[in-house]
Parts: structure tokens; sequence; C-alpha cells
């Protein structure tokens, strides 16, 4: 049974799940309507391969970070793969979201597409469904433990 005060901190995290949500669907644009897209070339110096999320990479003679997708983390960020990128020249397309922070969307080696943006625009998709349902997941974990505990109360 849940008391009145944890209802209201469910459904207050609840609602700050779907607002976020919303912001962030309404800030995810296509790619093909993005502004600002810019083309680097450069050398793979390091690839940044979290346990989870997206990886990102590092190019020699700049300090500025480029993220990538799950999907690239999963397919490039293992022992046999990685050495493929490391010391490789690339080709990105690429937009700063933060700072020294960019969202690359298209990654191509010796002319081979390594990363789409389609591969980009279903991590923010997915991301972004997460969002409303854990939203809902909150809310009906509170609408379910309501009901059972009326149901209770009139038996």
């Amino acid at each position: 049974m849940m008391n009145k005060t944890t209802k209201i901190i469910l459904l207050v995290l609840a609602s700050f799940f779907l607002v976020l949500g919303i912001m962030s669907s309404q800030h995810s644009k296509p790619y093909a309507e993005l502004t600002g897209v810019k083309t680097i070339k450069g050398t793979v110096l390091q690839l940044h391969c979290p346990p989870k999320g997206a990886a990102s990479l590092s190019l020699t003679d700049s300090d500025l970070t480029y993220n990538l997708s799950i999907k690239f983390r999963t397919d490039y960020c293992d022992e046999k793969k990685s050495p493929v990128l490391l010391g490789k020249e690339i080709t990105m397309q690429s937009v700063q979201v933060n700072g020294d922070f960019y969202q690359a969307y298209e990654l191509k080696k010796d002319g081979r597409v390594i990363l789409s943006p389609s591969d980009v625009e279903a991590d923010q998709s997915s991301a972004t469904l997460g969002l409303f349902f854990l939203a809902f997941l909150l809310a009906a974990l509170v609408a379910y433990k309501s009901y059972s505990a009326r149901k209770t109360e009139l038996a």
C-alpha cells in the first residue's frame, strides 16, 4: 500500500519524464532538416566506449569529442574491431551540440559508411520513447496501487 506522499512524488516524477519526452521530441530534428552541419576530416586518436550508451571518438590535433551511436558502440567497440578505426583517416558530418561536444551523423572511412544518420535518429527516437514509457509506467503503478488499495478498503 502506498501512502499519499509516495503517490504524489511518483506522479511528479512521471510528469517530469513526460515533459522531458515532449521536449526531446520537439528538439530532435531529422538529419535532412539540420543546419550547421560541418564536414570534418581527421585521424581517429581514440574511441570512447562506455559499457552502456553511445560511443564517442576523439581526433588527433583536436580537443573536440564527437558523439556517435549505440549501434556504433556495439559494432566497433571491441578488441577486434576498434583497431580498424584507430589511427585511420575518416570523414564525418557533425553538428555542435554543446561546447566541445559534437553529434556525428555520418562517418565514413575509405568511402564506406560506418555511421549513418538513421543510426543516430534511431538512438534519439528510442530515448524519447523510453521517457514516455517511463512516465506511463510510473502513472500506471500509482493507478494500480490506488485501485488495489480502494478494492481492499471496500472488501
